[in-house]
């Protein structure tokens, strides 16, 4: 059961930020996961506000209309069963299931002043996670990505704060890095070029050019630190052997050095390069307008839902907001700005 009351039990889940308050050094509330499901401890809520965002699926499943949806939801609130005969006692269960379960394993900011946000841990020796960002170019992986290293950057005090290794071959020229780049990051920012170019700017081989420039940074800065792996396959071809080795073997150890391991990438089926990221990460982050199909394969094929509900779960998270993020640890669950679902 999701909740905003924390317990010996309880697990934390994501935060709740006040949109009015620029780089907040904490959550304003955190929602956690209970297994305590007392009924003096259990959410309560109008039916049609709990239902709202999946009115038109319960309509459509149980072939209703909105008067007739109202009606049940009416007979929800007051407690009401119908009777046998009762033209509505199909649909009455199976709403009733969906809010009964809806009602405790999902959260719905609506249009309040808050938000759902995920951010990097502000303590230094608390593990931050691996995390992938998949979607096509434009969908908003690199946005995403530099802005939840500025709020990480803006809220830390600087004897905390980790080193931010990004290898990309267009580190250098991506404008969406341009507010990391700035002087007053620049003691934690340390940019790595895997183009082409740079290995003809360096006049190096692969190899030196690994060791020197890529390896040799990852050893003296890695422990501890946020290294990103912003689109590696599209790096100079010589180097992405060496690269994908390497990411695959960060991925496995990153728990135990402390180090966080963030990767953008185009599709979750990229073979050797994404498969290790899938049993590892601790979020997956989607782009759901610019990707459903996708989305909602991986869901079907990954997290086992069926068609028809993936289908309906990705359209109400890409009519909310541009992401979805995907808690792969326990507790299992799916939210973005303004949505909170618990599989």
């Amino acid at each position: 059961m999701l909740t905003l009351e924390k317990d010996d039990t309880s697990h934390p889940v994501i935060g709740i930020y006040h949109n009015d308050v620029r780089n907040p050094k904490r959550a304003h509330q955190t929602v956690h996961f209970t297994h305590n499901i007392e009924e003096d401890r259990r959410n309560t809520a109008e039916a049609s506000g709990v239902l709202e965002l999946h009115r038109e699926f319960l309509k459509k499943r149980n072939q209703v209309n909105d008067e007739h949806f109202d009606e049940v939801c009416k007979m929800l609130d007051d407690e009401i069963e119908p009777g046998l005969d009762h033209p509505l006692r199909s649909a009455y269960w199976n709403i009733r299931d969906a809010y009964e379960r809806f009602l405790q394993r999902e959260m719905w900011l609506g249009d309040t002043n808050t938000r759902f946000e995920l951010n990097l841990p502000r303590k230094k020796d608390e593990w931050p996670g691996s995390h992938t960002l998949i979607g096509n170019s434009g969908a908003g992986k690199t946005h995403h990505l530099v802005q939840m290293l500025l709020r990480y950057l803006r809220s830390v005090p600087v004897h905390d704060r980790r080193p931010v290794i990004y290898l990309s071959p267009e580190v250098e020229i991506d404008k969406t890095l341009e507010p990391l780049r700035d002087k007053k990051w620049s003691m934690w920012w340390h940019p790595i070029d895997t183009s082409a170019e740079a290995l003809k700017k360096k006049g190096m081989d692969s190899i030196t050019y690994f060791e020197n420039e890529i390896e040799g940074k990852l050893d003296t800065f890695g422990e501890g630190a946020l290294v990103c792996w912003d689109d590696f396959p599209d790096s100079a071809p010589a180097l992405v052997p060496l690269l994908e080795a390497k990411y695959n073997s960060s991925l496995r150890v990153a728990r135990h050095r402390n180090q966080g391991v963030i990767s953008l990438q185009h599709t979750y089926a990229g073979g050797r390069k994404t498969s290790q990221a899938l049993q590892s990460n601790k979020y997956i982050t989607f782009f759901p307008r610019s990707q459903q199909a996708r989305t909602i394969r991986f869901l079907v094929d990954h997290l086992q839902l069926g068609t028809p509900e993936a289908k309906a779960l990705v359209r109400r998270f890409a009519q909310i907001d541009r992401y979805m993020t995907i808690s792969m640890f326990s507790p299992v669950s799916i939210f973005n700005s303004k949505y909170l679902h618990l599989l």
